[in-house]
């Protein structure tokens, strides 16, 4: 179990600093990156243009591990008590990071945009925890045991994205505004690697071939495909993104504005909404490699433990301890496509109440593709053009309910799914880290209404 603790400690640490902005996305000032949620928040919006220099959201979500933060922080050591196998267990890990990028109105009906993205996504669906304890301990057990797996499977995919944004207001008659957008984005893919377990069975005598050398015996199928996006030089020295694996992709979305009472104070730079509703499909589309293989493998037999560790990585263990049955190239790594709906409701012009779903169209079992973690996101905030803060309470597949916070503060924003979650709770099963600094240049006009200004 130690190699496991190292690597999601390391984990935590690397990605903490930097995939959903919960809180961030529905503020009405959020700008170019709630394009990522929904093309057509980037017309109407509160901005002659923005800028954003850079920022970055890495996420860590799982049903598997369950920690303190307190005792993280303090050097506690981890324990065994910490690690939840369960018949199917999960998890997934994802960073994204929005490259310097810029939105800005041609009309005042028509927007555009251009994104600049790298993302990465590891999903590990529905493995038996057990059997994960294992592999990840090179079965090192002084106990005999006997695991089955039906299936599981498991996805690790990164690429950057160049996506030009469009959206237009579709329709305006005082009391009901409607806008629609779409982001075209080509799509470079950096590397993509994913594995398939099938009628897995594994019996481990601990001691099998002496005593204190256990023997493994396995059945069933293993596929393992990898890509060459990613290749170094003959010196080590620099990594190169190897050509052939692009693809294209896109995001599609609507939002539709009730205004009840509708007035004409500072309309282009308040929200004189009552209730915001959209709906979005985002990471429509694949990315093709060129040199790309999956293996398949028979892995009936037995073999000594020594053997089985001397082996360093999976794809050697899969080439020199089993039978290789099957060869085939692949092409094709789908995105984690997405439906997302919003509702937004203005309470007084300066405090709203959001509801967001996040729901993946991709199924936790598909063949080489990543998924988003389904999500429900209640989030209270308060806004204004140069100050917003928010508290988002989520509950999401794996990890259940998070609580967070986030503010933005002129050109900075900061904020957590899970950093309340993380202090206050002595078994969180996510983090969640996000943070960014723009260039916001705003339309003139106030950003809320006096009380004697209803909308």
């Amino acid at each position: 179990m130690r190699n496991f603790k190292f690597m999601f400690l390391l984990l935590c640490v690397n990605m903490a600093a930097a995939q959903n902005y919960f809180g961030y996305l529905s503020d009405n000032y959020s700008g170019i990156n709630s394009a990522t949620l929904n093309p057509a928040n980037i017309t109407g919006s509160k901005f002659r243009t923005e800028i954003n220099l850079g920022s970055a959201n890495g996420s860590i979500n799982n049903d598997y591990f369950v920690t303190d933060f307190g005792n993280v922080f303090d050097g506690s050591d981890i324990n065994n008590d910490q690690f939840i196998a369960a018949e199917n267990n999960n998890f997934a890990i994802s960073s994204d990071v929005l490259l310097p990028s810029f939105m800005f109105n041609l009309s005042p009906k028509h927007s555009i945009g251009i994104i600049l993205r790298a993302r990465a996504y590891l999903n590990i669906n529905e493995i038996k925890g057990e059997l994960f304890d294992a592999f990840e301990d090179d079965f090192d057990s002084a106990n005999d045991f006997t695991l089955t797996e039906d299936e599981f499977t498991s996805t690790f995919h990164g690429w950057g994205e160049i996506g030009l944004v469009y959206a237009r207001t579709l329709m305006d008659n005082d009391q009901h505004y409607l806008k629609g957008g779409v982001t075209l984005k080509y799509l470079q893919g950096a590397g993509n690697a994913y594995l398939k377990g099938t009628n897995l069975s594994v019996d481990f005598d601990a001691d099998g071939s002496t005593p204190d050398v256990g023997t493994i015996t396995t059945t069933g199928l293993i596929e393992y495909g990898s890509s060459q996006g990613i290749s170094a030089n003959e010196d080590g020295s620099d990594f190169n993104i190897e050509k052939g694996s692009n693809g294209f992709g896109a995001d599609l979305g609507f939002i539709y504005e009730w205004r009840p009472e509708p007035t004409e104070i500072d309309n282009a730079s308040r929200s004189n909404y009552k209730l915001k509703v959209g709906l979005s499909i985002t990471d429509i589309g694949s990315i093709s490699y060129d040199k790309a293989e999956a293996n398949r493998y028979d892995i009936t037999g037995s073999v000594d433990e020594i053997t089985y560790e001397s082996q360093e990585s999976i794809e050697d263990k899969l080439n020199n301890l089993y039978t290789q049955i099957g060869s085939e190239d692949f092409t094709k790594v789908k995105l984690p496509t997405a439906l997302h709906l919003t509702l937004d409701y203005n309470l007084d012009t300066q405090f709203f109440v959001n509801l967001r779903t996040d729901l993946s169209l991709r199924n936790a079992t598909e063949l080489n593709t990543n998924k988003i973690d389904n999500t429900v996101i209640v989030t209270p905030r308060f806004e204004r053009k140069w100050f917003g803060c928010y508290i988002p309470l989520s509950v999401t597949d794996y990890s259940g309910f998070n609580a967070g916070f986030g503010f933005r503060a002129g050109p900075l924003f900061l904020g957590s799914n899970s950093i309340l979650t993380n202090v206050m709770s002595s078994e969180s099963k996510a983090v969640n880290v996000y943070a960014g600094l723009k260039i916001p240049i705003y339309k003139k006009g106030k950003s809320f209404a006096k009380k004697n200004q209803t909308i």
